[in-house]
């Protein structure tokens, strides 16, 4: 794991800036205009006027695409809207990270480029890449700025991954892949497989797209060296840019992991070189808190830990930083429902070796 540095909390969070081209809002917006619901209502709310969020040209912060898509979810009553948005997005939609991945050599290429520079597209989610032996896994996990929303993020994020590989493998083997996701279903299976056309698990320990290792190696018929290289270095400025405010959520998520604790506010802001009033009031900017943040952890490192391992409730719950194992339960049933045993016994893919 990389190591992350300590920075100084910029005032002027990324969050706020706009960066995200609204051309991805194109597809939903058409989408949704079908249903009979109108620019006007997506913009509610937003600070912005329907000419702009149907311009493809502009740009709009992440807290306003939040809230864009808060109103899609409401208007439309539809939990699945993410899958089908990403499922319609096109490649060229993504800008010069969509052109790098079109001129990319293999599909494994082409996956580690759109992983690398996803947060000059997005910032509603921190996507790594994880080789498992014979897996290679896309893992998209929540920086907690945008709780309400996040099962949209994942679903369009996770669909988005699925339409660019087989859109990149086309002519060859036929995709071959699994999408796990941390939530329950709120619609039947089939209906989440009939839109991404591959297995779909639920109630897993993280939001995963998997994808059989070997398939990395196919090659992509768009290959163009020079094309991709070009596109690389605007990203690559795109990202510069965006380092110069990164977002806090971001820079606290990778101190958790790279503590391997879960430390008070006021360690934290120490690490921040800040201070406990300032993070507290950076991180209500940005509609989180940080027990919301250490909280979020916790629950992906419990899940883990309950699923793939043998290791004790008593003994997670140390992990977790908890001095009493009833306040590790208490905040279990508070995440799932049920207590840490009981999702242990009940979970069909625990994997305990």
């Amino acid at each position: 794991m990389t190591e992350f540095q300590p920075a100084t909390v910029q005032a002027s969070s990324a969050a706020n800036r706009p960066f995200i081209g609204t051309e991805y809002l194109a597809q939903l917006i058409d989408m949704l205009t079908q249903q009979g619901i109108t620019t006007s209502q997506l913009a509610q709310g937003t600070g912005l006027s329907a000419r702009v969020l149907a311009s493809p040209q502009e740009f709009i912060s992440p807290l306003q695409y939040h809230k864009v898509i808060e109103n899609a979810l409401a208007l439309s009553g539809d939990p699945l809207l993410g899958l089908e948005h990403g499922r319609r997005l096109s490649i060229s939609s993504h800008g010069f990270l969509g052109f790098a991945i079109l001129a990319s050599d293999t599909l494994g290429q082409a996956l580690s480029l759109a992983i690398r520079y996803a947060r000059t597209r997005t910032l509603l989610a921190d996507i790594r890449f994880i080789n498992d032996q014979d897996t290679a896994v896309i893992q998209i996990n929540r920086l907690a700025a945008m709780p309400s929303t996040f099962s949209f993020v994942v679903q369009n994020i996770i669909s988005t991954f699925v339409t660019i590989s087989r859109f990149l493998t086309q002519n060859s083997e036929e995709l071959t892949a699994v999408a796990k996701f941390t939530d329950a279903p709120s619609r039947p299976l089939s209906c989440y497989e009939n839109i991404l056309d591959i297995p779909v698990m639920f109630n897993q320990p993280h939001n995963q797209l998997c994808i059989p290792a070997f398939l990395l190696a196919t090659p992509v018929s768009t290959a163009n060296t020079t094309a991709r290289r070009l596109a690389e270095a605007e990203c690559e400025k795109l990202l510069a840019e965006l380092d110069r405010g990164q977002d806090l959520v971001t820079q606290i998520r990778r101190n958790i992991d790279s503590m391997n604790a879960y430390p008070t506010l006021a360690v934290m802001a120490r690490t921040l070189n800040s201070s406990p009033r300032t993070v507290n009031r950076q991180l209500a900017q940005l509609n989180t808190t940080y027990q919301n943040i250490i909280d979020e952890a916790r629950r992906e490192k419990a899940l883990q830990l309950l699923m793939e391992t043998r290791t004790s409730v008593e003994e997670i719950a140390h992990q977790l930083g908890y001095n009493d194992p009833s306040n590790f339960g208490r905040a279990f049933r508070r995440w799932l429902g049920m207590s840490p045993r009981a999702f242990r016994k009940n979970t069909p893919t625990s994997r305990h070796g």
